[in-house]
């Protein structure tokens, strides 16, 4: 059973984001707890630009392709990538859960996978964040370190692992873009940190700031546990898999669950 960890007070989450600027934009490491062992991830962004997939719990699933029609976000396209133990899971895809899942974080939830990697003891580590769950805060209310036009931005809650840090993600980087962080995550369009260089950006009205989008924490998985996650079943209804266009992943007008909504309404075109 998987710890849930508030935040009691504003108090309490300032002190967890004052440390935000020192934060790695490439790769990540975590600061050692008694209850947490520090993870690297040094081949991580060369395995997030391979197409193929990391985890394939199943057989083969034929990829679908289905466009969104919606006014409020781009009409690029969505990726069924399999649900249950036929689901590829990969950097840079979306985890979108059943209505029979009922952990805190993960209930009605869309995971952004960003990070596969391995620990000291040689056993995978997928990381992701929730995508639809928002604070009351800003991003400026809770890290001094963060001023500026994207101080405005919503702080949204990622998970409950790794609440000692925060994260920036974003669709301005690669080579030619304003913000510094070059690798992409997988093909998502979408990259992290930079946050130095994305709020001189944000100021010089270089990017829009809903390019941006900040995160308190992540969820953390084993192998063994997203496979177990995958599958369970419950009248046909399973953990999915997705790819999605980067305005999905970033916007930040979500109320809690909205995008979770939104992708299994997309999710029965597929079936």
């Amino acid at each position: 059973q998987k710890r849930t960890a508030m935040v009691s007070s504003s108090n309490a989450a300032l002190a967890v984001f004052s440390a935000f600027a020192l934060q790695r934009t490439n790769s990540f490491q975590l600061r050692r707890s008694p209850s947490q062992t520090q993870l690297t991830f040094s081949d991580v962004r060369s395995r997030s630009n391979n197409n193929m997939p990391l985890f394939h719990f199943g057989s083969p699933t034929l990829m679908k392709v289905a466009s969104d029609s919606s006014t409020n976000e781009d009409s690029g396209k969505i990726k069924f990538l399999g649900s249950g133990e036929d689901a590829m899971i990969r950097p840079g895809v979306v985890l979108v859960a059943p209505n029979h899942e009922y952990d805190h974080f993960l209930r009605r939830s869309a995971v952004f996978v960003y990070a596969i990697g391995v620990d000291e003891d040689e056993n995978t580590i997928i990381r992701g964040v929730v995508l639809d769950h928002p604070t009351a805060f800003s991003i400026g209310e809770m890290s001094p370190n963060v001023v500026g036009t994207l101080s405005e931005n919503v702080f949204f809650r990622g998970g409950y692992d790794g609440n000692d840090s925060a994260m920036m993600l974003h669709s301005a980087g690669g080579p030619s873009g304003p913000v510094k962080s070059e690798i992409m995550i997988g093909s998502s369009g979408i990259f992290e940190g930079g946050i130095a260089s994305a709020m001189e950006s944000a100021d010089a009205g270089e990017i829009n700031p809903t390019q941006c989008k900040f995160f308190f924490s992540h969820m953390q998985f084993t192998e063994k546990e997203l496979e177990n996650m995958f599958a369970g079943a419950e009248d046909e209804d399973e953990w999915v898999s997705l790819e999605i266009p980067p305005e999905y992943v970033l916007n930040s007008e979500y109320e809690r669950g909205q995008l979770w909504s939104k992708l299994r309404n997309k999710i029965r075109d597929f079936r």
